[in-house]
């Protein structure tokens, strides 16, 4: 089990080939793994087999809610394992649609309703939508964190004020908006992640987990505080008795995984 001292946090990474897990062995670093799809659900419980300090979060994205077939399979694998779920949401910046956005919202009240009864913390996708979200979370009782928050503030007060955390990635040093939103709000409920590859510091450039560092020092240096513990804090806020629910969960996704290696279904997903 990762102990949380003197770690960083990524709270919402993908990392689906054994090249960019990779790199999570630059730094001391626990990162929660982020499927988008039912390939990329499957593929973060593989990683999850040799690294512990990768947690795996199964969900649908919004923007990939087209498939009934694989949006079904996820739905079904969601449920099986006590983990965190991501990623989820909302994307009314991409979809246009009116139906699409109809069958996001009923595809994210489906997951939500998952992560009620297994009080399972959720981190979520929102670009656009946010009345809605706002209207639709407030049915749940579960802990939840948007990442790579890029909306108002009057909006991140508002998650924060129905108990949500806000999520910044790297490319917040190069991004005004997002560094005047983490000013302006409660220090307690704030959070990092990489959203890796993407939102690095630098643009042009492949993100990876450990650059959560970069986000660490500019927090610490706006702050003037050690915002690595305030980070950790906060974490094990969000979390609660939830990491060690994943911890245990380890030995179940190696059974899991192990099976569909053995009988071939699924095995080409796997592979990188």
């Amino acid at each position: 089990m990762v102990h949380l001292d003197d770690i960083y946090i990524d709270v919402h990474t993908h990392l689906f080939t054994n090249d960019e897990v990779s790199k999570i062995n630059k730094c001391r670093i626990l990162a929660i793994n982020a499927g988008v799809d039912y390939e990329t659900d499957l593929r973060v419980l593989y990683h999850y087999i040799n690294n512990e300090n990768l947690i795996p979060a199964l969900g649908i994205h919004p923007e990939n809610i087209s498939n009934v077939i694989t949006v079904q399979k996820s739905l079904e694998l969601i449920p099986l394992f006590e983990l965190p779920i991501s990623e989820v949401g909302l994307d009314y910046f991409w979809i246009k649609d009116r139906e699409l956005r109809k069958k996001q919202i009923e595809i994210l009240e489906k997951i939500l309703e998952i992560a009620d009864k297994g009080s399972r913390p959720v981190i979520l996708h929102i670009r656009g939508g946010m009345s809605d979200f706002i209207n639709v979370i407030r049915s749940y009782n579960v802990k939840f964190a948007i990442h790579a928050y890029e909306g108002s503030l009057k909006d991140a007060l508002k998650v924060v004020e129905i108990g949500g955390y806000i999520s910044f990635p790297p490319v917040i040093l190069r991004d005004k908006n997002r560094q005047y939103i983490m000013k302006n709000i409660p220090i307690d409920r704030i959070l990092t992640e990489t959203d890796s590859p993407y939102l690095s510091f630098e643009k042009g450039r492949k993100g990876e987990p450990c650059d959560v560092k970069y986000t660490i020092d500019f927090m610490s240096n706006e702050f003037g505080l050690r915002m690595s513990e305030v980070i950790t804090n906060n974490f094990k806020h969000f979390v609660g008795n939830y990491l060690e629910s994943a911890f245990q969960e380890r030995r179940r996704v190696i059974t899991y995984i192990e099976g569909i290696l053995s009988n071939g279904s699924n095995k080409k997903t796997l592979q990188d």
